[in-house]
Order: C-alpha cells, then sequence, then structure tokens
C-alpha cells in the first residue's frame, strides 16, 4: 500500500520558488524561456512588455520565479478598470512561461498564487487570459488553477494591408 508524505503544517509545495517583482534585467531569461515553449525568439516584444511592467512596477503585477537564484518562470500581466463599456477592475494574464527543466515543479503555480494575491489587494475581481484553442498542456494548467471558459468569444478579423476599399 503506497501512501502519500504529510507535508509540514504551514508549508506550501510552492515554497521552494521565489517569485518577486520583474525587472529589466529579466529579459534575456524571459526571451529564452518563451523561445524553449514557443520555438520563436522575441526579444523586441518582451522588451517593450518589461518596459511597461517596470514602469507599472507600483503596481506589483509582473513576475519572475527564481530557483536556486535563477530565473526559471515569468508572468506578465496588465490592469483594467473597465472596458467594452463595462466597468470593473479586471487584469489580464499577456504571458506566462516557465522553463523546460522547471516544469511539473509548481513554478506556474507559485507565479499565479502570488498574482492572484497582489491583484486581490488591488481589489481586482476577474482574471483573463487567452490560449490556443489547441495547446492542451497550457488548457490543462489554467483549468487546474481555476480557469475556465469565459462568457465572452475572443473574435478575429485577418486585415489585407494592400486593400483599401
Amino acid at each position: 500500500m503506497s501512501t502519500k508524505p504529510l507535508e509540514e503544517p504551514g508549508v506550501l509545495e510552492t515554497d521552494s520558488v521565489l517569485v518577486r517583482l520583474m525587472n529589466a534585467h529579466d529579459l534575456e531569461a524571459v526571451v529564452a524561456i518563451d523561445a524553449a515553449a514557443s520555438g520563436r525568439r522575441r526579444p523586441r516584444y518582451f522588451e517593450l512588455m518589461l518596459e511597461r511592467a517596470v514602469k507599472q512596477a507600483a503596481l506589483q503585477i509582473s513576475l519572475a520565479a527564481e530557483v536556486d537564484g535563477r530565473v526559471v518562470g515569468f508572468v506578465i500581466a496588465s490592469l483594467y478598470y473597465g472596458e467594452y463599456g463595462v466597468s470593473e477592475p479586471t487584469a489580464s494574464l499577456d504571458a506566462i512561461g516557465v522553463g523546460p527543466a522547471n516544469r511539473r515543479q509548481h513554478v506556474g503555480k507559485a507565479l499565479l498564487r502570488q498574482l492572484r494575491l497582489n491583484l486581490s489587494a488591488l481589489r481586482v475581481t476577474t482574471l483573463r487570459t487567452e490560449v490556443a484553442w489547441d495547446d492542451f498542456d497550457l488548457l490543462a494548467f489554467f483549468k487546474k488553477e481555476g480557469f475556465s471558459p469565459a462568457h465572452r468569444l475572443c473574435l478575429d478579423c485577418a486585415l489585407d494591408p494592400t486593400r483599401f476599399e
């Protein structure tokens, strides 16, 4: 008979992960983590995202995760106090990533736990994100973290910059 070891009282599985505010020095690690997941490097995109995150650092919503002094994960979020005629404090989870060597080690869970705490302190009531419909691993992670399909549809419209009608 196999038994699960008891956890120490007051100790969380995420406690081995240091989650801190993101800073400008995290850029290369963030780009590398994202490239490992997406298969492409997007340094300018993340440079702009980190620049915004650092400027809004007083809001404490974009975070980096460290294990053994190394950045192994990140979450970038934005605050909104109303959109599309709806006035409610919401946040958008714009990007999240965990390095391949640190997946399934509670890094993503630690990042979302701290993000939720920070957003709760700001009285944010909703956290939204978008996921590719066929990214089953990420969908499963978000489901495990309490996300569910929104009551709104995300719509796209292809634009042809060569057409001027």
